[in-house]
């Protein structure tokens, strides 16, 4: 059985005004989704959630200027993510890349098969040009945008330079060059890194007190590990994992304290020191 878009194809992308409604079909998409995502963990997670726990807020709810301010940034890198989705879509069309709908048996077997090497390549890719983004004779060209958010929120997530931006939206293009990947496998990426992107960024810790603990969730990344990357820079350069910050002694050696205090309610900690 396949997952039929062939109508997707018989449409030629580089016809200018082809090319330029799906630009703007994908733009709609991309600057929507982060709108009502963004807005809507702000709202029902750091509002609601954060007033009946407080002591998961990492900092205060940020002014109305820096968002207006993120906010113009993701409109510019929805372009540039609509241009490059466009372009993957015509390398598809001519057969370039190893995206396929099929929907046999080892198909459906290979998709979370290549969705984890997607994501352990997305990490080690991000993990690394976040490092040399950091770099003081770079910083300033690309990624200082990212860094005006020193509190963060949730809007915080997609506000990004153009040139980073750029930067971050040839992955995938490049990636189902080389990897044969299903279209419903590119789609969970694109929704993996949309909703990773906003819990990281919100200002609001929502995983487990236990979560360090575990053998599998202690390697996530989440918004207590991520807001002291823009706090302290040099340090905690993960995407989704920790695992590339642990293996090169780039996590902050503060990280699990101020997790515990950010999940574990202020009453029990205190009563856990009198009972030591």
């Amino acid at each position: 059985m396949d997952f039929n878009l062939d109508w997707l194809l018989g449409v030629d992308y580089t016809e200018p005004s082809n090319f330029m409604l799906i630009v703007g079909i994908l733009f709609l998409g991309v600057f929507s989704r982060y709108l009502l995502l963004a807005w809507g963990y702000h709202e029902l997670v750091y509002k609601n959630y954060g007033d009946k726990m407080p002591h998961r807020r990492l900092h205060q709810q940020i002014k109305l200027p820096q968002v207006k301010t993120e906010i113009w940034y993701s409109f510019l890198g929805a372009i540039i993510f609509a241009v490059s989705g466009t372009i993957m879509l015509i390398c598809w069309q001519r057969d370039w890349t190893l995206l396929y709908t099929q929907l046999g048996v080892w198909d459906i077997l290979w998709m979370p098969v290549s969705f984890a090497l997607a994501l352990f390549f997305h990490e080690t890719y991000y993990y690394w040009l976040h490092r040399w983004m950091h770099q003081p004779g770079v910083l300033k060209y690309f990624h200082h945008i990212h860094h005006n958010s020193l509190y963060t929120s949730s809007f915080t997530s997609f506000s990004f330079h153009p040139y980073e931006a750029l930067l971050q939206a040839i992955f995938l293009p490049l990636l189902v060059l080389v990897l044969p990947m299903h279209f419903f496998v590119l789609l969970a990426l694109l929704l993996t890194m949309s909703i990773t992107a906003v819990i990281n960024h919100a200002g609001v810790e929502v995983y487990g007190s236990k979560t360090l603990q575990s053998s599998w969730a202690k390697w996530m990344v989440g918004a207590t590990h991520h807001d002291l990357h823009h706090l302290r820079y040099k340090c905690n350069y993960g995407l989704y994992f920790t695992f590339w910050d642990v293996w090169m002694k780039t996590e902050d050696q503060s990280f699990s304290k101020r997790f515990e205090k950010h999940t574990v309610a202020q009453q029990l900690v205190e009563k856990n020191k009198l009972s030591s």
